[in-house]
This record gives structure tokens, sequence and C-alpha cells, in this order.
């Protein structure tokens, strides 16, 4: 198993990869823990991030910190077929767009935000 500790940025904010390490699950008084592999840290390049939290509602740090705008049901605001949220190179899908939901249509959604995610960077896309 793979854990993110930071996103790594280049002189102009852009993403340019995140800073990763192994996790193990450990047994610790009992209970089981994620504990980091030593010596396992690394950096993997990215030029785009795909979020995958499972719900809890929509989530407040990361739509706050980047000042994405909310619809009446507090859910990150981004047109269906689109994605794109109030912030430049910013997409929501799935549940972060929609709210609780089935899985299909996060997948879905998934796969549609992928598309217009290749668009954005590439200027056409061939994702069906």
């Amino acid at each position: 198993l793979v854990s993110t500790k930071k996103f790594i940025g280049d002189d102009q904010g852009r993403l340019s990869g995140l800073l990763v390490c192994d996790i193990e699950w450990k047994e610790q008084d009992g209970r089981f823990s994620p504990q980091e592999v030593p010596g396992s840290e690394r950096e993997i390049p990215a030029q785009l991030v795909l979020l995958a939290m499972g719900f809890l509602g929509p989530e407040d740090a990361i739509a706050e910190e980047l000042g994405l705008e909310r619809d009446p049901r507090s859910n990150v605001k981004a047109e269906y077929g689109q994605f794109a949220t109030s912030m430049e190179g910013v997409f929501a899908a799935g549940d972060m767009r929609r709210g609780q939901s089935l899985v299909v249509w996060a997948i879905n959604e998934g796969r549609a935000a992928a598309r217009e995610c290749d668009r954005y960077l590439m200027g056409e896309t061939v994702l069906p």
C-alpha cells in the first residue's frame, strides 16, 4: 500500500509530483493501524491528482482552501458534463459534486470527468 504525504509544486505553483511512502498495517494495542515503511519515501511525477475519498460529506478542508464555490446543498459546484469547478484546472465529480449517491454514478462521473480533464490538459480528447 502507498500513502501520499505531500503534493509537490513547481516554481510556478503547478503540481509536479507527489511525495509518497509505502505503508503496512501493524497491530498495536489490539488494533491495526497503518505504519510507514522506513526508507520507502519517494517522489512520483504527476500533473494531475484525482481524489477518491469515500463519502462523509463534501471535503471541507480542500474545498475551503481552494476557495471552491458550493451549491445550495454544500456540494462543490461543477456542471454535469464539464465538471470544472470555480477554480481553473480543478474538477469535481461523483459524491463531491452531486452529494451522496450510488457508486455507479460516481464511476460514471469519474470517467466523464477524466475525459474533461484530458480535454483541458491536451486541448482535445480521445477518451470515450
